[in-house]
C-alpha cells in the first residue's frame, strides 16, 4: 500500500503559497521530508562547509551556523528567479565523540576506522542544525532555527568489526562514519533522544517549527 503524506491544512497552504526548496542532497533527508506529502525541489547548497570549528564555543553553535550558511546560499541564489515566495529548508548534521571532538564525514577508509574505534564503548552525541528561511516580501527573509541533540551509546567494537564495517563502504559519506538506520544498528546499544535526528533530520522538531510558523501567521 502506498504511503500517504500528512494532509494537514497548514501544510497544504505551505505547498500552495511557497516554492519549497530542500537545500540538501541527502537522500535520508529527502526520504523523511517526503513523509509530509508536500511538493518540493532539491537544490543542494554550494556552501563550502569550511567554517573554523575553533571559533565556536559549542558544537551546537557550529552545526547551526553551517546549516544557516547552507540555507542562505540557496535562498539568495534563487531569490531573483522565483515566481513564488521562497521557503528554503537547510540542515547540517555532525557527531561529537565522548572527548568533545567534532566528527564529520571521513576523509578515507583509515579515517573512518579510527573514528569508529573512538566510538567503541562510549556515548557520542549527534547534533543536527535546522534552518528555515522564508521570503515574506520584506527586505530580509524570516529565519527560524533549531538544534536537536541525541545521545548514541555504542557497544564494544573490536578490530574485526571495524574492518568489516569499513569494508562495506557505508561509513564513507556519513557524519561520524556510521549509519544507525543501516548496518550500525548492530553496534548501538541505545539512544537518548530523537532517532530521526541520528538519521539526519529531526522530524518532530521540524514539524514543531512549522506549527509555530503557522501560529505566527508566517505560513
Amino acid at each position: 500500500m502506498e504511503a500517504i503524506g500528512l494532509r494537514i491544512p497548514f501544510i497544504e497552504a505551505l505547498e500552495q503559497r511557497f516554492r519549497v526548496v530542500l537545500a540538501s542532497a541527502s537522500p535520508r533527508r529527502r526520504e523523511l521530508l517526503d513523509r509530509l506529502g508536500i511538493s518540493y525541489e532539491v537544490i543542494p547548497s554550494t556552501f563550502a562547509e569550511d567554517l573554523d570549528k575553533a571559533k565556536y564555543a559549542a558544537a551546537s553553535d557550529y552545526v547551526l551556523d553551517t546549516a544557516v550558511q547552507k540555507t542562505t546560499e540557496v535562498f539568495h541564489r534563487l531569490k531573483g528567479e522565483s515566481s513564488k515566495p521562497l521557503f528554503v529548508i537547510g540542515a547540517d548534521t555532525i557527531v561529537v565523540n565522548s572527548r568533545g571532538v567534532i566528527l564529520e564525514k571521513p576523509t578515507s577508509r583509515d579515517d573512518a576506522a579510527a573514528t569508529l574505534r573512538g566510538l567503541s564503548n562510549a556515548v557520542n552525541t549527534v547534533y543536527t542544525g535546522v534552518c528555515v528561511m522564508i521570503d515574506t516580501g520584506s527586505a530580509q527573509p524570516h529565519v527560524v532555527t533549531a538544534v536537536e541533540a541525541t545521545g548514541v551509546e555504542f557497544g564494544e567494537l573490536d578490530d574485526a568489526m571495524v574492518d568489516a564495517y569499513v569494508a562495506t563502504g557505508e561509513p564513507h559519506d556519513k557524519a561520524g562514519s556510521y549509519a544507525y538506520q543501516s548496518l550500525a544498528c548492530f553496534f548501538v546499544h541505545r539512544i537518548r533522544g530523537d532517532y530521526y535526528n541520528v538519521v539526519g533530520f529531526p522530524c518532530a522538531r521540524f514539524f514543531q517549527m512549522l506549527r509555530e510558523l503557522h501560529a505566527g501567521g508566517v505560513i
